[in-house]
């Protein structure tokens, strides 16, 4: 292996800080998800939540499709969202399941997450 880079190494150690648990994997959650009635939206997000009993950690996914722009685009895009969404995992209730789809390539998505994930939280307490 050869010597990897700061911002690499500065890159594995961000993704690693998300486990690879409160990911959403399955096309079957993605769907159950996006059909639920908890549904909030920001500037150039929208975000959906369901809650799961049998969750003992909130779960995220990112939809970012081709209408955002090209491969790099969209990749950068889901770092973002990925990133912004580790540090406000904690305002989200233990049993819940999140997607969070991006409408248009936004570079303040650091404020964006927070708002949207107690905006779900509120309207899941309803």
């Amino acid at each position: 292996m050869g010597h990897l880079s700061a911002n690499r190494m500065r890159m594995l150690t961000q993704i690693k800080a998300l486990r690879h648990y409160h990911f959403l994997t399955s096309r079957e959650d993605f769907a159950r998800v996006t059909r639920s009635p908890i549904r909030s939206t920001t500037k150039s997000l929208v975000g959906y939540l369901t809650k799961e009993p049998n969750l003992s950690s909130p779960k995220v996914g990112f939809v970012v499709s081709r209408a955002i722009g090209g491969s790099v685009i969209r990749h950068r895009v889901t770092r973002q969202l990925r990133h912004a969404s580790k540090s406000s995992l904690h305002i989200l209730p233990a049993q819940s399941m999140v997607v969070i789809r991006a409408t248009k390539p936004e570079q303040n998505v650091h404020n964006e997450i927070p708002r949207l994930f107690t905006a779900l939280n509120e309207k899941a307490g309803r």
